[in-house]
Order: structure tokens, then C-alpha cells, then sequence
């Protein structure tokens, strides 16, 4: 009769080993496929971020910082800040990502995280951009930024210089019919005086 039982107990680990069916997760070794709604670790566009820092205005529990990086586009963001993430603090809700304008911050399927020290959870947009430019046309996006500023400058320059020349033509004309008014108003109360 032990034997019996015995046997039955060892029967339905023999049927799950033969038939290959999954009982437990090999999670290190093995990930899962992740839902497409995931809440993972985020996905930055340095791309297409314009600084607006609505991110960082809208969080909750104030993880996310508004950080310099040198990979971005600077015609499209002139401060050329982008947002850090304190994971410590996150609680992956999601309203950063609902409330990006130009949809650059996303939610990703990356889910491992693990740190000696605090600072190791803290992610700059280093780790999170997904899509950067690399340091040459980085480098090239700056000069081109550069150069739209001086002829914006420029024009701002010569648009004050005729400003300028206009309002010293103004002042003369001013002047002159500040001077005929004053010659009527003298002779008006002459002819008022003599009827």
C-alpha cells in the first residue's frame, strides 16, 4: 500500500516532465514575454525632446530632474536639458509619459534593476535615450544652431539700426509741426483780437 502511494505521487512529475509544459519560471536565465503595456523602465527620444520639462512637472513624487546632455538636438531644444529619473522614488505611473507633447518619453519592456548605492538607480538620459545623435552630427546640429543665432542677431541688429534711423527722422518732423503749431496758436488769437 506505501509503495502504492508512493508510485501515485511520482506519476504527475513524470507526466509534466514527458509532456515539456512550464510549471515554474526560470526568471535570471529565462525572461517572459512582456505586454506591450508594460510599465518598465523608460525610453527616451533625445531626438525629438524639446526641454519642455512637463515631465518633471507633472510626477507625483518629484523623480524626475531636468539634466544637461550633449547628444540632443539643439534646434529643437536651445537648453539642451533632458530628464533624469530617480527609480528610488518612481512608482511608474505613467504621467510623464501621458503628458510629453512631442511623445519622446515612452514606458519600456526593460524591467532589471539592481544597485550597490543610490546613485546607481538614478538614471540620466545617458541610460535612458534610446535614440541619440552621435558626437559628430551633434556637433553639427550645434554649429547650425549657432549660426541661425548670429543671423538672428544680425537682423535684430539691423532691424534696431533702422529703427533707429527712422526715429531720428520722426523727431525732425515732430519738431517742425511742433513749430507750425505754434505760429497758428500765435496767430489765431491776433485775428480773434483785431475783429
Amino acid at each position: 500500500m506505501l509503495k502504492r502511494k508512493m508510485i501515485k505521487n511520482f506519476t504527475w512529475p513524470l507526466k509534466t516532465a514527458s509532456r515539456e509544459i512550464e510549471v515554474t519560471r526560470l526568471y535570471p536565465e529565462f525572461m517572459m514575454e512582456l505586454p506591450d503595456a508594460e510599465r518598465g523602465i523608460h525610453e527616451l527620444d533625445a531626438t525629438i525632446c524639446i526641454g519642455c520639462g512637463s515631465c518633471a512637472r507633472v510626477c507625483p513624487n518629484s523623480c524626475i530632474e531636468m539634466v544637461h546632455f550633449k547628444f540632443g538636438n539643439p534646434l529643437k531644444n536651445k537648453k539642451m536639458q533632458f530628464p533624469q529619473i530617480d527609480y528610488g522614488r518612481c512608482m511608474f505611473c505613467g504621467l510623464c509619459v501621458d503628458e510629453c507633447p512631442v511623445e519622446c518619453l515612452k514606458m519600456g519592456k526593460k524591467v532589471i534593476m539592481a544597485g550597490w548605492e543610490r546613485k546607481d538607480i538614478v538614471k540620466g538620459p545617458d541610460f535612458l535615450a534610446a535614440k541619440r545623435f552621435s558626437a559628430k552630427e551633434a556637433a553639427d546640429l550645434e554649429a547650425e544652431a549657432k549660426r541661425i543665432a548670429a543671423e538672428k542677431a544680425a537682423a535684430k541688429k539691423a532691424a534696431a539700426k533702422d529703427a533707429s534711423a527712422a526715429g531720428d527722422k520722426k523727431p525732425a518732423k515732430e519738431g517742425a509741426n511742433a513749430e507750425k503749431k505754434k505760429k497758428n496758436a500765435e496767430a489765431k488769437p491776433a485775428e480773434g483780437g483785431a475783429s
